[in-house]
């Protein structure tokens, strides 16, 4: 016999914010569009039998594209070169489960289903250090799909010259932040337009992502299939608002610390992340070398202007994971530059926040993004702007902002309705 009493336990490395977020609504689920079948899975252990397996989709990142859909892409296993998905460690997609459009025809219509393993210990996680997946991540998440089904329906097939594939805009909406924790994620996208110009293709997306609580993400995005003459002409942003805030810090650039993790591999298997606060993301997803200027004033709504810079590498881990044989700088680590803007200046604005609080991108706010240009490694310097457009104090501090990125001189992606939340750890 056996008998206990006082018996009390302790969870360590969670935060009662975290524990709130994990069982909001987590016996709900989401109501089903009329006339779109419910997502095959949303837990790790019920899985169906996948139609194009993990190792397809790493054979079409990296490999020989005939392995990944077949005879008709054997000209790209050597003689060609084709559009590739992002490889690891910038690789969000698992397997595809659901495919209703028949393949080699591009024209609009059809869903298709896939889905992405989030592991309790990604890497992301550890560098981005805000206790929520950073939006880089999610939107590719989100976007990977849309370029598995441009190579499905052949879009290669459609000209005699090589294109690149690039992404052109979105807009979308957050529905949920997703805590670090195992569970899958299920990812539906169909065409929902496709233009046609000679050598160029602009093929309009629809997306969903779901996870275990609901809808995660939901938007619109367009990508373009280019060749390398098109690419090279690129002339940007023609509305960009060109800003002189003024000469910055006087006492020269504030340089952001390199801190460890520094590459997506130095994260150990077996890391789990713990919330500490406000913090800069570590080297291996920070897009801001320094801060060139703040100033909580300035900006044409008199709410704070920002600006930072990062020296480009051509050696960094992005370029050889996006793509291979055409390295370009992820469009979602341009977001993720500016919004790592706005953590710099709520740490500024909410300092006594610092230890109580984490970041949060807002929820329920429609955002856009905009790319008329390509980082490629042979640039030289990126700037990225933005200017506060709504700021809250309170409990629960929020920035919003609009932003602009340009490359040696050329601006080239604009994002407007961006916003962030402090959230308290321990509400």
């Amino acid at each position: 016999m056996v008998f206990f009493k006082d018996m009390s336990m302790q969870m360590s490395g969670v935060t009662r914010h975290a524990i709130e977020h994990f069982w909001q609504g987590r016996n709900e689920f989401p109501a089903v569009r009329a006339g779109r079948p419910a997502p095959f899975s949303n837990g790790l252990m019920n899985r169906p039998k996948p139609l194009f397996a993990r190792e397809q989709i790493l054979e079409f990142a990296l490999g020989r594209p005939s392995k990944a859909f077949g005879d008709r892409y054997a000209e790209f296993d050597a003689q060609r070169r084709i559009a590739r998905l992002p490889a690891p460690p910038f690789s969000f997609m698992d397997r595809v489960t659901s495919i209703e459009p028949k393949p080699w025809v591009l024209k609009s219509g059809g869903w298709i289903e896939a889905q992405y393993d989030v592991p309790a210990e990604g890497w992301y996680f550890a560098a981005d250090r805000s206790g929520v997946m950073p939006f880089c991540v999610l939107l590719e998440i989100a976007l990977q799909p849309c370029g598995w089904l441009a190579a499905y329906a052949g879009s290669a097939l459609r000209s005699q010259k090589d294109l690149k594939f690039r992404n052109l805009g979105g807009r979308a909406t957050l529905h949920q932040n997703l805590i670090p924790g195992a569970q899958t994620l299920t990812m539906r996208t169909r065409i929902d337009r496709v233009s046609e110009a000679a050598d160029m293709i602009i093929e309009n997306f629809e997306f969903e992502v779901l996870g275990q609580q609901g809808p995660v993400y939901t938007g619109t995005t367009y990508f373009g299939f280019f060749t390398d003459r098109t690419l090279a002409q690129q002339v940007g942003l023609r509305e960009a608002i060109h800003l002189h805030p003024g000469d910055g810090f006087s006492g020269g650039p504030d340089h952001l610390p390199d801190e460890a993790p520094f590459q997506p591999d130095d994260v150990p298997p077996s890391h789990r992340f713990y919330n500490e606060g406000l913090r800069m993301p570590a080297r291996a997803l920070r897009m801001i070398d320094a801060i060139e200027c703040f100033d909580p004033q300035g900006g044409p709504h008199g709410l704070g202007y920002i600006r930072g810079h990062k020296r480009i590498d051509p050696s960094e881990w992005f370029f050889k994971a996006h793509f291979y044989q055409d390295p370009v700088c992820p469009g979602s680590l341009g977001i993720e530059s500016f919004l790592q803007l706005l953590k710099y200046a709520a740490l500024q604005l909410w300092t006594d926040s610092r230890d109580t609080h984490g970041f949060e991108m807002l929820c329920g706010q429609t955002h856009e993004w905009q790319y008329r240009g390509q980082v490629i490694p042979s640039n030289h310097t990126v700037i990225v702007e933005a200017v506060v457009t709504q700021k809250e104090a309170g409990s629960q501090p929020v920035i919003m902002a609009d932003g602009w990125l340009q490359v040696d001189g050329l601006y080239i992606y604009k994002m407007n309705g961006f916003g962030l939340k402090l959230v308290n750890l321990n509400r």
